[in-house]
């Protein structure tokens, strides 16, 4: 019986370390990848008459995506043009 509490403990102890040790590490990545979303701009492009207009420009390639889907519902030709660092 003893050593079921010993080893409950130490497993408790190393599952509870673990999540710690996580929850740490995955809150330093998003920093850096922040700092490097803000260098980066979505340009729409559509095909107009031969060449490539500028529909728009975004922060969120999400946003970009949402419009190129738009377009291309209407029947025109669209990209995105990822920018970065630029400004």
């Amino acid at each position: 019986m003893i050593r079921k509490l010993i080893l409950s403990a130490v497993i408790a102890t190393g599952t509870i370390a673990g999540l710690t040790a996580t929850s740490t590490t995955a809150g330093a990545a998003p920093d850096v990848f922040d700092r490097e979303r803000h260098n980066v701009r979505f340009e729409v492009q559509v095909r107009h008459r031969g060449h490539w207009d500028t529909y728009g420009t975004y922060r969120d390639r999400d946003d970009a995506q949402r419009v190129v889907r738009m377009l291309e519902r209407r029947g025109q030709d669209a990209r995105i043009e990822v920018e970065r660092g630029r400004w």
